[in-house]
């Protein structure tokens, strides 16, 4: 072996020119490691984008089946789409939706909806979101679930056709203006005391709002139901 620099004979073991000190040659790779930088690249994207597609996937909103593509969720909060849907004037929420189960109705959920006049609630939901259910100007009745435990702002706001509702005594906060401007809402069924309701909504619905408890019945504005 010739060195490049100088010219010396060297030995063809030799890293290095025994003359002037220059490198002879460079060690070569050994075979097949050049790609071993690129597999483990390939292997990090790859490994990414699962946990990015899994992550997603668990805080993403899941949609119903196709027999109901009117409805999907969001960590256990339901959402309606009413230009999705197909149905008549009864609606029952399902109380899971690929395997998420419904907890909440979104804030707005069936807002504007004048095409329901009833809809049943499961027994998975803790949460009526604000406005859930305002404007729906053809509900007629309701009843509420013994699992929920709080009715929001302004959720029945607007119901103009609610004649009648029935909460369960297990629920513990009914929010300001559940039922402003229900006009027609005759007869809440309170499956508990008149104290018990008192605490919970004292507002001024309309005159001819009775409220029927366990111990006995009375007008929402305080005055003996005959």
């Amino acid at each position: 072996m010739y060195c490049p620099n100088c010219g010396a004979v060297c030995k063809n073991e030799d890293h290095y020119c025994y003359l002037c000190g220059t490198a002879l040659y460079a060690a070569k790779p050994k075979k097949g490691s050049r790609w071993i930088p690129l597999l483990l690249l390939v292997l990090m994207s790859v490994a990414g984008l699962i946990a990015f597609f899994a992550t997603s996937g668990s805080n993403g909103p899941v949609r119903m089946e196709r027999s109901s593509p009117w409805f999907y969720v969001k960590n256990g909060v339901l959402y309606f789409e009413e230009h999705r849907y197909t149905g008549g004037s009864e609606l029952t929420v399902p109380s899971e939706i690929a395997g998420q189960a419904v907890l909440a109705l979104g804030e707005d959920c069936f807002a504007g909806c004048s095409t329901l006049t009833t809809v049943y609630l499961p027994d998975t939901l803790a949460t009526i979101g604000d406005g859930a259910f305002s404007g729906c100007t053809s509900l007629r009745g309701i009843f509420i679930p013994a699992s929920v435990n709080v009715i929001g702002e302004e959720a029945f706001y607007g119901c103009t056709a609610l004649e009648a509702i029935v909460i369960h005594n297990r629920i513990k906060i009914i929010r300001e203006d559940a039922f402003d401007m229900c006009n027609r809402l005759n007869y809440i069924f309170f499956l508990g005391k008149q104290a018990e309701w008192s605490r919970l909504y004292n507002e001024f619905i309309n005159p001819n709002t009775g409220v029927f408890c366990a111990d006995g019945s009375f007008y929402q504005d305080g005055n003996p139901y005959e």
